[in-house]
């Protein structure tokens, strides 16, 4: 064997052995891959991440317009000022929101809408608003019934509030200032209570 070819074999053993370190031209793919999913995992997840913690006691309640369901729109500001308001956070497809709301609509009732509004949102998107509409009209609710609007990144009014779980709901006084906000299973006599103290 000439000194020229044994020179060539050392350095393909040499190029194979670097190779098998690199991993190949596979491993460059997997490390793009890789790279790929760093990047858009966050995003699937983008709903979620922009919602802080429920709004607290004390804050100001963000201003927002929303559809009404079943045509109109309504502000947050021009609702201020009149009766302490209940904003309610709910889902059609949320078993508790499912439950509660009856008995929202019966504390309502016996407040009288001297003392009180609710306005129900809900977070189901554009695309079941007449589904929201049916069910309104089966249930019999006589509270305010408004869409959250989506965007790129997440609903609205449910980013605006830092709603995480539903049914959520903020008590606001006619100041526009938070006195109360629960969500999950709610407790109905707090909210009440919160409605009827809030100046």
């Amino acid at each position: 064997m000439s000194e020229t070819q044994e020179e060539e074999m050392r350095s393909n053993r040499v190029e194979e052995n670097t190779r098998r370190r690199d991993g190949g031209p596979w491993a460059k793919v997997w490390i793009i891959v890789l790279m790929s999913l760093l990047l858009v995992v966050p995003s699937l997840s983008g709903k979620k991440a922009a919602a802080a913690s429920l709004i607290q006691r004390g804050s100001k309640v963000p201003n927002f317009e929303l559809p009404v369901v079943g045509g109109g729109k309504l502000k947050l500001q021009e609702e201020l000022g009149k009766v302490p308001l209940l904003l309610l956070y709910w889902s059609l497809y949320c078993d508790t929101c499912q439950e509660e709301m009856p008995k929202i609509q019966k504390m309502v009732e016996r407040l009288g809408p001297s003392h009180v509004k609710v306005l129900a949102i809900n977070g189901d998107g554009k695309s079941s608003e007449k589904m929201v509409q049916g069910y309104w009209k089966n249930a019999h609710f006589t509270f305010v019934s408004l869409m959250d609007e989506e965007t790129r990144e997440a609903f609205v009014v449910e980013r605006l509030l830092g709603v995480e779980k539903t049914p959520a709901a903020v008590v606001v006084d006619r100041q526009g200032m938070v006195q109360l906000a629960q969500e999950g299973k709610l407790e109905l006599t707090a909210l009440q209570e919160s409605i009827q103290k809030a100046p």
